[in-house]
């Protein structure tokens, strides 16, 4: 299940891991890279993490912001931190979408067998389509929970 969540990249040639990377809609949310590769894949890798770690805590998940609507300077996350100066490149900085694929990070080695009742008509096209019903109704579960 593929989920999109806004990113602050903060750049600072000054030390080795140059991108500072911050979710808004996280609180405490970070991690490095060390170029915007990495920082990329970091940044993937910290949602993934993130996220499935929520769904399995049966913690809340926030709806992503409108990446439109924010903006490096205003979404600083040391703005109101008073021994905190953010420093970063203003030119090499950007605010990006990050993409992961959650099913990726969830515990899939835990399998619990469900028996469930669904109209034929569901069950003839399903097997019509050679859907994998369980995998289907967890992608349907994932979904609904980002989604509220």
């Amino acid at each position: 299940m593929l989920v999109t969540y806004p990113a602050l990249f903060y750049y600072d040639d000054s030390v080795d891991t140059k991108y500072s990377i911050y979710f808004p809609d996280f609180k405490n949310s970070s991690t490095l890279g060390t170029d915007i590769s990495d920082a990329m894949y970091m940044a993937s890798d910290w949602l993934g993490v993130t996220l499935a770690g929520n769904l399995e805590d049966g913690l809340a998940i926030p709806n992503p912001s409108n990446i439109n609507r924010l903006s490096l300077d205003g979404d600083d996350p040391f703005k109101d931190d008073h021994d905190f100066d953010l420093v970063y490149d203003k030119e090499k900085s950007f605010i990006s979408m990050v993409t992961v694929n959650v099913s990726n990070y969830l515990d899939n080695q835990k399998l619990i067998k469900k028996t469930l009742t669904i109209p034929r008509w569901a069950d003839t096209l399903g097997k019509d389509m050679n859907l994998n019903f369980s995998e289907t109704l967890t992608d349907a579960i994932a979904a609904k929970k980002f989604i509220e």
